[in-house]
């Protein structure tokens, strides 16, 4: 035991021997002081520096050098680190002869030693650093001079942890300066882009006042060249209307998850407007706060001008390439588009399409008698004249020369074809002043449906042609519907005639029924009776052709007759049964409508069949109704008052006058199929489709959508509150016998003929 005075001066002796070291020379200092024993071959200073081991200094009697590493154990060879790793662990001295341990080889040590000694240095008890020490000697020779080294032991505990503080103060200081040399390379960046670049670029705090801006702010005209943006806020520089939508984006930045961009036009001093396209994005500290909004803006106008002039001239280029240069109508090539697209949508829904055909009669002489420019000048009227009389939806394109096609797509009354036929020829004939002089010019027309009279485009412009042609030999000025057979002899169209008079009376026609359903009950709600026409020869003729065929030779008033007879027998047989007590819906045509003596004609009929008139229901098309609004409403106040219910069909494609149709006391709108074929995908479609169901609510009116082929259509129309639908994905048509095998207890039951709706 060393006296009082020893032990002073010992600690005297050793603050002296390591007085103004750095912390690589305090662990050559220590390993020296170890290597001074004999017995000691190498000695290696292990520390812990946050919980990772490192070899700070190695020393050999061999080389008689100290060599400073800190580098970790685990990237250094020839050190048996399991075991000092155990020795931080248990805090114990750890010595053995190496050939005493199993779990040490020869890559654990260097050649020649025989002894290992692992001694910890505890700090408060827990091991902060170790000594590594091997001997050529045997164990004992290792343990002797550890004794010997007891008051090094002691003064390491506080020498390593001088030594591990100073090696922290030493990385703390590295990572400062490291810092401190980026912060100034950020900040020496950032001014250099600040002030150089040809870009918008603002930071704002939260209240929206501007902390930092670029120099080229100054370009604005709202911008103090001296002041610059710094300081103020967006109602300082830009429009009141432009500031309020700028600050509206900065107050909804906080909860933004992603940049936002936008553009925008700001004038600058030269008066000259330019476009930038801003981002902007929330700035957010460490704890993910928003602490301020940086916005950039590149000046694209350049761009924009050069997109604006190349998108000008390819859609000019496009238009020259498929418009006709005199009239500015669809050329050849276009139509064909069209007609192609317009032929795969009539496809996929099952409608129908027209192409009429029209040629001007006598234009040769108007050439011949008033020149070329005058015939251009007449052409570009005609163009005008035929636009006006379709729908936005329709086509209407030149051929070439005096001719001319119409496309009318969504086709599911015959009737509605004649219609604009007889529009085209009304419109067409009035006189048109050309040069000075009033020219009257007239048309033949010659109409083809698909899918009746041809499949194909080529295939369906040929029957139109051979129906214009046999238009103009019935004396020009007229319209003809394609017919089988057409152009062999006009006799067959007479032989049709006798034909369907001989149908009526001798009861050749049918009806089918297609029910209706409610889109949210999945209930039965209704029926629509359509005529069909089985002869006995000719198999079954489309509804394309006879139909026209009567309105032509004025039988459609006897035919749709017996069609609301018929169909009043039917629905009473239905009701005394038990089968079915909703109503049946008879289309009218707009002659039969007409007819002055018409609510008599369906109070007589429903006496005859005793059939209640609620349980009947007639369908009036929209053209039809307004044609002479005024008498519609006189005739429909008749048939109301009666008890029976009414609807307007096919709305969508007429012009109706709002002030009218809000008068008509109707029960039902049925939106046209040519709107529900695409509703689902089609944004003009969806958006008409709404505005009619809107506009049936708002006036207390159910509307039906018909024509509903695919599940996304129905979807779509439950979802916007549509009332009822009727069409092939629900029902198709069937006779009153197949329908009779559906009706149980007044419901429809299904079968794999028809598909319920699936409720929501």
């Amino acid at each position: 035991m060393q006296s009082k005075s020893g032990a002073v001066d010992l600690i005297r002796k050793f603050q002296q021997l390591f007085k103004d070291l750095n912390q690589k020379q305090i662990a050559e200092r220590l390993i020296k002081l170890v290597m001074a024993k004999p017995a000691v071959s190498r000695a290696v200073l292990v520390v812990d520096r946050d919980d990772q081991l490192i070899v700070e200094t190695v020393g050999t009697s061999s080389s008689d050098k100290v060599v400073s590493l800190s580098r970790p154990m685990a990237q250094l060879q020839h050190l048996p680190a399991d075991t000092i790793r155990q020795s931080f662990v248990t805090g114990k001295q750890w010595m053995a002869n190496v050939a005493d341990v199993e779990s040490l080889t020869e890559r654990d040590y260097l050649a020649g030693t025989r002894s290992i000694l692992i001694y910890p240095i505890l700090d408060s008890g827990k091991p902060i650093g170790a000594f590594y020490c091997e001997s050529q000697e045997d164990v004992g020779s290792l343990i002797k001079a550890a004794n010997d080294l007891e008051t090094v032991w002691v003064f390491s505990t506080l020498l390593i942890r001088q030594l591990i503080e100073m090696r922290h103060h030493e990385e703390q200081a590295e990572k400062y300066r490291v810092a401190e040399q980026a912060l100034w390379a950020s900040e020496t960046y950032l001014k250099a882009i600040l002030y150089h670049s040809p870009t918008l670029i603002a930071v704002k705090d939260l209240d929206g006042n501007v902390i930092l801006a670029s120099e080229y702010y100054k370009q604005l005209m709202a911008v103090d060249d001296e002041e610059g943006y710094v300081g103020k806020n967006v109602f300082d520089v830009f429009p009141v209307e432009l500031a309020r939508e700028l600050w509206q984006e900065d107050q909804g930045m906080s909860q933004a998850t992603q940049n936002v961009e936008s553009e925008l036009e700001i004038m600058h001093k030269d008066g000259s407007l330019h476009t930038y396209l801003m981002v902007k994005f929330p700035l957010k500290d460490k704890s993910e706060k928003v602490f301020g909004i940086c916005s950039i803006c590149t000046d694209i106008t350049e761009r924009k001008q050069a997109e604006d002039a190349l998108r000008e001239q390819q859609s000019r280029l496009n238009y020259m390439a498929f418009h006709d240069a005199l009239t500015g109508l669809p050329n050849r090539a276009l139509f064909y588009d069209r007609l192609n697209h317009g032929l795969a949508r009539a496809k996929r829904s099952g409608g129908k399409l027209v192409a009429m055909l029209l040629d001007l009669d006598r234009f040769k002489y108007i050439n011949d008698s008033l020149g070329h420019d005058a015939g251009d000048l007449l052409l570009k009227a005609i163009s005008q004249r035929l636009k006006e009389c379709v729908r936005d939806m329709d086509t209407v394109a030149r051929l070439g020369g005096d001719e001319f096609v119409v496309v009318l797509e969504g086709i599911h009354d015959i009737e509605d074809v004649g219609f604009v036929a007889q529009k085209i020829l009304a419109t067409i004939s009035r006189p048109i002043t050309i040069q000075g002089h009033d020219i009257s010019t007239t048309v033949s027309i010659g109409i083809s449906v698909y899918p009746d009279d041809g499949t194909q485009a080529d295939e369906l412009l040929k029957t139109a042609d051979i129906a214009m042609y046999k238009a103009k030999e019935s004396g020009k000025n007229n319209y003809q519907f394609y017919a089988e057979g057409m152009n062999a002899s006009a006799v067959n169209f007479l032989l049709l005639e006798n034909d369907l008079r001989r149908a009526i009376e001798q009861d050749q026609l049918t009806l089918f029924y297609q029910p209706q359903f409610d889109l949210q009950t999945d209930s039965l709600v209704g029926m629509e009776a359509l005529v069909r026409w089985q002869h006995p020869e000719r198999g079954l003729v489309s509804p394309a052709h006879f139909i026209p065929l009567a309105e032509e030779t004025g039988l459609i008033v006897q035919l749709s007759e017996w069609v609301l007879r018929r169909a009043c027998e039917q629905q009473k047989t239905w009701l005394k049964s038990g089968r079915y007590a909703g109503k049946v819906a008879v289309n009218l045509s707009p002659r039969q409508f007409r007819q002055a003596n018409f609510p008599e004609r369906v109070a007589e009929i429903l006496a005859d069949t005793g059939l209640p008139a609620t349980h009947l229901e007639l369908e009036i098309t929209e053209s039809s109704a307004m044609e002479h609004a005024s008498e519609t409403i006189n005739m429909m106040n008749v048939l109301n008052q009666m008890g029976i219910s009414l609807a307007i069909d096919d709305f969508g494609t007429g012009y109706s006058s709002l002030a009218y149709l809000k008068r008509f006391p109707i029960h039902k709108l049925k939106i046209d199929r040519s709107f529900i074929c695409d509703v689902a995908t089609n944004q003009n479609d969806a958006a008409i489709a709404k505005s009619i169901i809107n506009l049936a609510h708002n006036m207390s009116l159910n509307v039906v959508a018909e024509g509903v082929e695919y599940d996304n259509q129905a979807k779509w129309l439950r979802e916007r509150g549509c009332d009822q639908v009727q069409g092939f994905f629900y029902a198709k048509p069937m006779s009153a016998e197949q329908i009779e095998q559906h009706l149980v207890h007044g419901g429809f039951e299904s079968d794999n003929n028809v598909v319920h709706l699936e409720l929501a």
